[in-house]
């Protein structure tokens, strides 16, 4: 296997400041990558992190670069468009301050051990500090889209998704510049290489590397003796149920347009004609500088479904998602657009029935998981009831669904697979 001399990243969300799939992705790729034998240096944005600046793990060597403006996203108390402002102008000195970085470090080094580096830049937060080692540098880039949710999806969100953002068309623009400069691109799915070739990027420098599944957390829990299993799974469902007696569905991801969940709180009367004593969870937090919760809660009055459906409007520690999958009948991600989805292959290792909606994959859940044809509430209400009606179906679906999830995907696989893509840009 092709391997670089050395790697470059930037990626904006790096421990501890995890809360999307982007800080995921980043969390649990330092670990393999720490193993692999090739130096790494990862360069994070940091806002209001009280973390150390760096810190070294094997052969990963993290920079969390402070930017002012980014601690500003957090605060509710400023108006929208002051804390967008802010987040634009941190993700960009950010991404100035890692170029520089790298520059330097590479115009320190002499001689035949200069050649042989790559840089990998993460989704369009990472773009302008690739074109910079580019241009400036000369420097190979491996660009990682891990998702265009903002500025490239809006078609496949239907007609209750929201209007697209005003400054996707920057974004696009950003990378599209990125993709036409880089050396190679890396996607999470096969879908994902279509739905990018079709938009004319190229083909020919696209390369799929799946996610891996291993969180230590949810090792854990799949590996405990089953009585302990159920006694984390009680005193979940007590929290929602009566005495734990009920039907519980466990959604998890943003609570936004796309991720389907309108189209699940409309679903909800239907389950409960079917089995009054039902609680729908949904363990998210709606995207900075959107109302997403507040419209949410405006449909579950509407649906009148509020005593059904509980959402908190904030995310939890892995290990508290893991338990909830554990505690729940049927787990529920009806996404509309979903490059990968790392929840659904995550409920699916801890052998849970899973439904997903029809953004996901198919590739990606295989036959272990139900999946919506349709962005349709009746049609997602049908696959949800036929998991609560069916225990024994449900419980083959679930075997099947970890069966599925632990031949195919492994973060090890995932490091190597990733920097295979490194050395054949770095030649």
């Amino acid at each position: 296997m092709d391997r670089p001399n050395r790697v470059y990243a930037v990626c904006s969300e790096v421990p501890p400041e995890v809360v999307g799939g982007l800080g995921r992705y980043a969390e649990r790729m330092m670990d393999p990558l720490s193993r692999c034998g090739v130096p790494v240096e990862v360069f994070g944005a940091a806002g209001r992190c009280r973390a150390p600046r760096t810190e070294r793990s094997g052969d990963v060597t993290l920079h969390r670069l402070a930017s002012a403006g980014l601690g500003l996203v957090g605060n509710p108390r400023l108006p929208r468009a002051l804390r967008l402002l802010g987040r634009t102008a941190g993700l960009l000195v950010f991404n100035l301050r890692a170029a520089v970085r790298i520059l330097r470090a590479e115009a320190d080094r002499s001689g035949p051990g200069r050649a042989g580096a790559a840089v990998a830049v993460h989704d369009w937060m990472g773009c302008p500090a690739g074109i910079l080692c580019q241009v400036l540098g000369r420097m190979p880039v491996v660009f990682h889209v891990h998702t265009r949710e903002l500025n490239a999806a809006p078609r496949q969100h239907g007609r209750r998704g929201r209007r697209r953002p005003p400054h996707a068309a920057v974004l696009d623009a950003l990378e599209t510049a990125q993709a036409r400069m880089a050396r190679l691109i890396v996607v999470p799915s096969a879908t994902m290489r279509d739905e990018l070739t079709a938009r004319g990027w190229p083909a020919d420098r696209l390369r799929v590397v799946p996610h891996g599944f291993e969180d230590p957390e949810l090792l854990r829990l799949a590996g405990l003796p089953g009585e302990e299993r159920d006694r984390i799974r009680s005193a979940v469902r007590r929290r929602y149920l009566p005495g734990g007696e009920g039907r519980l569905v466990v959604f998890a991801g943003r609570l936004s347009p796309h991720k389907g969940v309108y189209t699940l709180v409309r679903a909800v009367p239907r389950l409960v004609e079917e089995h009054a004593a039902t609680r729908v969870v949904l363990i998210g937090a709606e995207l900075p500088q959107t109302d997403d919760a507040t419209v949410l809660a405006r449909l579950v009055e509407e649906t009148g479904t509020a005593a059904h459906v509980v959402a908190g409007n904030r995310f939890l520690p892995s290990a508290e998602v893991f338990a909830h999958f554990l505690a729940a009948d049927v787990c529920v991600f009806p996404s509309v657009y979903e490059p990968f989805g790392l929840v659904a292959v995550e409920a699916m290792a801890l052998a849970r029935p899973v439904v997903v909606g029809p953004g996901y994959s198919p590739e990606v859940v295989g036959d272990g998981a139900l999946r919506c044809a349709h962005d349709d509430p009746e049609e997602l209400a049908r696959l949800l009831l036929h998991c609560l009606h069916d225990p024994q179906a449900s419980d083959r679906l679930a075997r099947r669904g970890s069966a599925y999830v632990r031949e195919r995907y492994s973060w090890a696989r995932t490091a190597e697979r990733t920097l295979s893509a490194y050395g054949e840009a770095a030649r």
